[in-house]
């Protein structure tokens, strides 16, 4: 591993950062949300995104790189405000659905951005599955809030 980090290596490590923050806020919300339904789902997207992590991670030690955490003091931070913000609304379900939606359009934005940094198949094919999963995760959430 060297001190310098390739374009891709660069590429995959705010990819895997993306992705398993994503899986982390899942989790935390799946833990805090009193609606055993939303729960389920929130645990599956966390399952799901959780597998295109350890491909991430995997292509990043074939790059000859480690994977990094994300900073966990942030990411606490984080889910304290969305839990403050959930416990003062009229319906936590629904204020838990729609934090989760605003954060995967958020994610959508931040991974359109890194789509460039990185020419490498491998790492586009990673980027296009995480983009497809998103996609997919953005339409349940809106059904989920319907409902």
């Amino acid at each position: 591993m060297g001190i310098l980090r390739s374009a891709q290596q660069v590429a995959l490590q705010e990819l895997h950062q993306l992705a398993q923050e994503s899986v982390d806020h899942y989790r935390d919300s799946a833990e805090f949300v009193d609606d055993s339904t939303a729960a389920q789902l929130f645990k599956r997207i966390a399952d799901q995104r959780a597998s295109l992590v350890a491909n991430v991670a995997q292509a990043i030690r074939e790059t000859g790189d480690l994977p990094a955490a994300p900073d966990a003091d942030r990411e606490t931070g984080e889910q304290l405000l969305h839990r403050l913000h959930a416990w003062f609304t009229a319906d936590q379900t629904q204020d838990v659905l729609q934090q989760r939606l605003q954060a995967e359009e958020d994610l959508a934005t931040a991974l359109a951005e890194n789509a460039s940094d990185a020419s490498d198949p491998a790492f586009q094919a990673l980027h296009d599955q995480f983009a497809t999963q998103i996609s997919g995760t953005v339409q349940t959430l809106k059904q989920a809030i319907k409902s």
